[in-house]
């Protein structure tokens, strides 16, 4: 009979995105001689064979439709609950805690809802938000990444404040302290060695608002010479971003490199990073770039402005406007001096805010077996907040 605590995260896909990275720093990190990780998802993707190396045992539900397969899919989970002896669910975003929360109260696991932005809880439809309620009354709560996607699901759900806690997102420094060629990389992507770099990590989502970045690029590389922008992400509108890029006639310019594995050792060859998303819950991606000391730049909308102190730890622009964003890009491109200070204090200010240990060490707490879920979640929050009531 082990004493160490088996979780099962849930996820909505294996592909390469901010939650799916948190859960694969949690495998990594969470201490192996007290916690054993599995892992669910909806929809494949590269993400699967990280987990496999990892020696993390996945489940892929066959899932055609939501309308024909949902039982199906609940099913399966909750065989895999049983048979895997899990102890607690992790189920971030909604739809892979929908799905996940039969098989944890029929095994009795305790189970917790994890959101990554404002944006996903808002797009709940009323019928699934009055579920929701219901369901989170009866888990063991919900998690928010930063304190307006928290406030977001007490909202939405109509949870008492004391039912939802923040654990904003960290970053795992030590991936980002890797020794690149940088000359090598540059020319395996395609890249001169004198072009001045502008990177962005990403799926390729209508809200990450890829056209806005683009646009923003054509009027840099009208102005620096040699100006390349580099996309690592993949996702439904690839084929519109590749039009937009051939309209703009910047075949060449404009690098999509697909999902990556190789993300600490790409952003070495960047000069500045971008994020010109439409909205944000708080960006993983960002505070990696931050961590790997480069000047970001970013659209001033809720998650971004967050995290980026315009003119401290980063420049914030107005949303959807190519114009100012393409001014802050060139600026940080062409001023080493403002680019050095922008990567300094953004540096300094995850490795302040954003420790993995302090992160990783709330998770264990909360997914301790001792005691109950309720309590543990009580010890891990500011201000010893609770999940009762």
């Amino acid at each position: 009979m082990t004493d160490k605590t088996n979780i099962l995260f849930i996820l909505q896909t294996l592909r390469t995105g901010g939650s799916e990275r948190v859960v694969v720093d949690l495998c990594r990190r969470l201490d192996a001689g007290r916690f054993n990780c599995f892992v669910a998802a909806l929809v494949d993707g590269e993400l699967r064979e990280t987990l496999r190396q990892m020696k993390v045992p996945t489940l892929l539900p066959r899932i055609r439709s939501a309308r024909q397969d949902a039982l199906n899919v609940i099913r399966e989970i909750s065989d895999f609950i049983g048979v895997n002896g899990i102890h607690v669910v992790n189920a971030h975003h909604f739809t892979p805690f929908f799905y996940g929360f039969y098989g944890a109260k029929r095994h009795g696991c305790r189970i917790f809802y994890t959101a990554h932005s404002r944006n996903e809880v808002d797009l709940v439809g009323k019928a699934w938000s009055v579920l929701g309620g219901i369901l989170l009354r009866f888990s063991d709560g919900a998690i928010g990444i930063s304190p307006d996607v928290t406030e977001a699901i007490r909202r939405r759900f109509r949870l008492r404040a004391a039912r939802a806690l923040t654990l904003t997102n960290a970053v795992d420094h030590s991936r980002f302290e890797v020794n690149v060629n940088v000359k090598a990389k540059r020319g395996e992507l395609g890249i001169g060695e004198a072009d001045r770099v502008i990177g962005c990590v990403g799926n390729l989502r209508r809200d990450k608002n890829y056209p806005n970045l683009i646009r923003a690029f054509k009027i840099v590389e009208e102005r620096a010479k040699g100006a390349k922008l580099v996309i690592a992400g993949e996702g439904k509108r690839r084929k519109d971003v590749e039009a937009l890029i051939g309209e703009l006639g910047l075949e060449g310019k404009v690098l999509l490199l697909g999902a990556r594995n190789d993300v600490p050792e790409i952003m070495k060859v960047m000069d500045v990073y971008c994020l010109s998303s439409l909205r944000e819950g708080l960006p993983l991606s960002l505070l990696e770039a931050m961590s790997a000391g480069l000047p970001v730049v970013g659209t001033d909308v809720r998650g971004i402005r967050d995290v980026i102190a315009n003119g401290q730890t980063g420049l914030l622009v107005a949303s959807d406007s190519p114009e100012q964003l393409s001014q802050a890009l060139f600026e940080v491109l062409t001023d080493k001096k403002l680019a050095r200070g922008l990567s300094e204090r953004g540096r300094g200010y995850v490795l302040r805010e954003h420790g993995v240990e302090k992160w990783v060490g709330r998770y264990e707490s909360l997914f301790s077996l001792n005691g109950s879920g309720r309590k543990a979640a009580g010890d891990v929050a500011a201000g010893r907040e609770s999940l009762t009531g």
